[in-house]
């Protein structure tokens, strides 16, 4: 056994945490073809250096060792830790025959800033800055620099630092590392994250320059003439301030002796190259302006650079006087590949249009040369029109007020570019202004989205079904920067529900460990506090970056309101017993719990003050609009009610878990009352749509008895609507849940493969490179929240899933759907526990092969499609135990290890 994979918070090797007690797991390995064995017991050693424990030291931790099989969420209980220390740790494992496995390798992590007083570097600002302009005309944006020598050999250098509204780094002119669009997205009075920087090889003899440029970010959102600006009439904004930064570099040299750079009003700075950064409208940058770029003390030192201002920070500032700074936890936002146009289209007035081949978020990139002055525009736009001309609706601009990216050219060789401090989503470019024609690589698109780990895989013989994966997994990394977004364009909204809807599929496709814990702390910071309007509130975004008047307006499933949504601020409670059930994440449960326990309070409130209803959206973006609002939100509400009993449960909290069992039992009794009908063909939910059935099934509100006959009137409802998906954002999880939990997903299939509208199929089958904001196609081409197909894809045909009751993994089922013109489907899934994987193929005979491994610490029950009168066999590293053979299928109980099974 192989001890491998270990992680700090679920991170490799992190820099700069701020976390006194991270939380440490590992994974198992078989050592070359040997049968994977459990864990029995665990030691794991940790020392200061990686010196000491090569040679076996353990001056910061040594457990002894511990019988346990557990080998994630492990608490650093070692000698008390603080700010910039380093830990370096491995771990040794017993397996269950009681042979004890080598050290693994040595994995590290490293303390960030723990306290505000580490920080001696205070906030910056250029004091000329000024976004209101009497005549309307934007300001460049400010950039600041610091030069300094260094005094003798490093051995150690570490930046700390942060911006906002966003900030660029860079040492030397060059970038400091590979993360964009920094800082993460937060509640900025409530904290500001920060990250660490390793500069020990990047610092070199002699004068270094520090250099920061910045970007408004959702920061500073000004409304600017002829630039596109989000907003109607709901919605209510704030500029909460003007760009500034805050650096501390602390440098360690060879002889023991440190030195700190820290961001006072020694800086210098001025109004830079970036001549307007809007996160919603675009970038514009001006190369004549190089000399004001914070790259060389020689420009530092020129013309129109003045020394920096403290920022004067208040109560009531955001950030606040006593708003901390933070250690961002999640992985960073860089650049994933870059990707040339696919055709190039030359149009009237020199213009060209760019076909990138499929929707993506990121970039315009340029490469180009000619004489100064020349200006490039670049519109994006996800459509064309007819005529081959962009089409800029989806994204909410328009040919008046463009999202536009532009560059005025230095004259000075070859010039590259690409905006820094705003990105958007899009297939097509025009671009106006090149010197000459372009070429392939003239403009060229930086592919941006946040670095979580891809956990899971799939493929079968079914060219649509491959392509809808696609475009559901392009939806998401379009869509996940720093924080879960609706559309790449038109808000760029942290919408808390688009998260909780699509959860499963999200949760299938990356590992979010420690990705969704940050927007869970988004939600608790974003909640309405005492004093404010609507205390315990979450609202439909977070951070709440505008809000929302409680506006009622008629839609056609009903009067909705969109400041609040139970199937929204549910997701406090909702995610967070989805990361403990996926990894076994306690910690994000109990630090909000408080942030729950305020949630459903408000929601009591909120229901006895509208006499039993709760105002909301119901069944957002369905194709059908007969499901009963209030059906929607009563089975979230009661969701929400039952897994905070759950949660209650986990922690310990007896008194609680009865309270909120006893809260959800009431919400039970009351949907049943008001949705529970029958007619002569039996029982069903609302208005007998596939959102009611599917919802009363999915939340656990339909009885036993009463299952069977709403299953089939789910089934009716999918058959009736053509085998089409009428279920909007809502519903969809549940639908797809409701099938798969009755076995039914040849259902599942005939809808995902039909192809007219409105459905997966569709969308592949109109050209769509990206889900869209409707199944129909309709509204913004880049969203996510109906990508619920994809945990379909690899729970039902692939047939990973984790088995009830079990948690991280331990126990899962294989339980492939073998279903419509399939002939194989393969997929795999990355768990606490190792990657599970799942094969099958059928061939023209009609024989059936599964193969299947499951990981070490792991155990499955496997169903086998077979009827019971066709001849099998069983092969692998164990012999698979057989539970029970039925009409269609038989059951095996497998240990870890490699299997394949054989039917006809």
């Amino acid at each position: 056994m192989k001890v491998v994979d270990l992680q700090t918070d679920n991170r490799t090797d992190p820099l700069g945490i701020d976390d006194r007690f991270p939380l440490l797991a590992w994974k198992l390995k078989a050592a070359g073809n040997a049968a994977p064995a459990g864990q029995q017991a665990y030691q794991i050693r940790a020392a200061h250096t990686l010196s000491a424990l090569k040679h076996g030291g353990a001056d910061v931790w040594d457990t002894g060792k511990v019988n346990s099989k557990e080998t994630s969420g492990i608490p650093y209980r070692g000698s008390d830790l603080t700010s910039r220390e380093s830990v370096a740790w491995q771990v040794r494992v017993w397996d269950t025959t009681g042979h004890v496995s080598p050290w693994s390798k040595p994995a590290t992590w490293e303390i960030g800033l723990l306290n505000q007083s580490d920080w001696s570097a205070r906030w910056i600002e250029n004091s000329s800055y000024d976004y209101t302009q009497p005549d309307a005309s934007v300001t460049p944006l400010p950039v600041f620099g610091k030069s300094f020598s260094l005094h003798g050999r490093v051995a150690k250098a570490r930046l700390y630092m942060t911006g906002l509204g966003m900030y660029s780094t860079t040492l030397n002119g060059r970038p400091i590392s590979s993360g964009v669009l920094e800082p993460g997205q937060t509640t900025y009075s409530a904290e500001v994250d920060y990250r660490t920087y390793d500069l020990t090889d990047q610092l070199r003899k002699g004068t270094n320059v520090l250099g920061i440029e910045t970007g408004s970010g959702a920061y500073q959102r000004v409304k600017t003439p002829g630039h596109y600006f989000f907003g109607g009439t709901l919605e209510q904004y704030t500029v909460y301030g003007e760009p500034k930064a805050i650096a501390q570099l602390e440098i360690t040299y060879a002889d023991g002796h440190r030195e700190t750079i820290k961001s006072d009003t020694s800086w210098r700075t001025a109004l830079g190259p970036t001549t307007y950064s809007s996160w919603w409208s675009g970038e514009e940058y001006d190369a004549r302006r190089q000399p004001t770029a914070p790259t060389t003390a020689a420009n530092l030192a020129g013309t129109g650079w003045q020394n920096a201002s403290l920022v004067k920070l208040t109560a009531t500032t955001p950030p606040r006087d006593t708003t901390p700074l933070r250690a961002d936890p999640r992985s960073p936002v860089t650049v994933a590949r870059t990707v040339k146009p696919v055709a190039i289209t030359p149009r009237p007035g020199g213009s060209y249009i760019l076909d990138f081949g499929a929707n993506r978020s990121g970039w315009p990139s340029l490469n180009v040369s000619g004489p100064a002055g020349t200006k490039i525009s670049m519109i994006p736009a996800e459509r064309l029109k007819a005529d081959g001309t962009l089409d800029v609706s989806s994204t909410g601009a328009s040919a008046d007020n463009p999202i536009a990216y532009r560059y005025t050219l230095s004259g000075h060789g070859t010039e590259a570019w690409h905006p820094q401090f705003t990105y958007s989503g899009f297939r097509y470019l025009q671009v106006d202004g090149l010197p000459q024609a372009p070429r392939s690589d003239t403009v060229t698109v930086k592919v941006i989205h946040a670095s979580n780990p891809q956990a899971s895989s799939f493929e079968s013989s079914n060219q649509v079904i491959n392509e809808i994966h696609d475009i559901t997994l392009r939806a998401m990394q379009s869509n996940m920067m720093s924080v879960l977004t609706d559309c790449p364009d038109r808000e760029k909204g942290p919408y808390t529900g688009d998260n909780l809807h699509n959860i499963d599929a999200l949760l299938t496709d990356y590992d979010l460990s420690s990705y969704e814990p940050q927007l869970v702390r988004n939600m608790a910071t974003a909640q309405r506090q005492p004093g404010d309007v609507s205390p315990g509130l979450i609202a439909n975004i977070a951070p709440e970056f505008h809000r929302v008047a409680p506006t009622k307006l008629e839609r056609p499933q009903g009067t909705i309101e969109f400041l609040d949504e139970v199937n929204w601020g549910g997701a406090v409670i909702r995610i967070p017993w989805q990361l403990y059930q996926t990894y076994g994440d306690t910690r994000t449960m109990a630090l909000y719990y408080d942030n729950m326990v305020a949630w459903l309070d408000y929601e009591a409130a909120n229901m006895a003050a509208n006499k039993g209803d709760i105002p909301g959206l119901g069944d957002w973006s369905a194709a059908d609009n007969t499901t009963p609002m209030q059906l929607a939100i009563l089975a979230g509400y009661y969701t929400a009610a039952h897994d905070m009993a759950q949660i209650a449960k986990v922690l310990g909290k007896k008194t609680d878990q009865t309270k909120y069992t006893s809260l959800a039992a009431s919400l039970a009794t009351d949907f049943t009352a008001r949705f529970r009908h029958q007619d002569e063909n039996g029982v069903y939910y609302g208005s007998d749509s596939e959102t009611s059935n599917a919802m009363a099934l999915d939340a656990g509100l339909v009885s036993a008895a009463d299952q069977p006959n709403v299953l089939d009137r789910l089934v009716a409802s999918v058959r009736k609507a053509g085998n089409h998906i009428t279920s909007g954002s809502v519903g969809i999880g549940p639908l797809f849940r409701a099938l798969e939990a009755g076995g039914r997903d040849d259902v599942i299939y005939d809808m995902v493969v039909n192809p007219t509208s409105p459905g997966y199929g569709y969308l592949v089958a109109s050209g769509h490179t990206t889900l869209s904001e409707a199944l129909d196609g309709s509204g913004s081409q880049n969203h996510h929240f109906l990508g619920q197909v994809d945990s379909w894809l690899i729970n039902g045909l692939a047939g990973i899933s984790q088995k009830p009751g079990s948690i991280a993994y331990r126990e899962f089922d294989i339980h492939p759907a073998v279903v419509g013109d399939l002939t194989h489907a393969s997929g795999s899934y990355n768990t606490p526990q190792g990657t599970v994987t799942s094969a099958w193929h059928k061939d023209r005979n009609g024989r059936l092969t599964l193969k299947v491994t499951i990981p070490a610490g792991s155990e499955a029950t496997i169903h086998v499609p077979a009827t019971a009168k066709v001849p099998m066999k069983a092969d692998g590293t164990a012999t698979p135990r057989l539970l029970e053979r039925t009409a269609t299928a038989a059951a095996y109980y497998a240990a870890a290890g490699t299997y394949t099974f054989w039917v006809g």
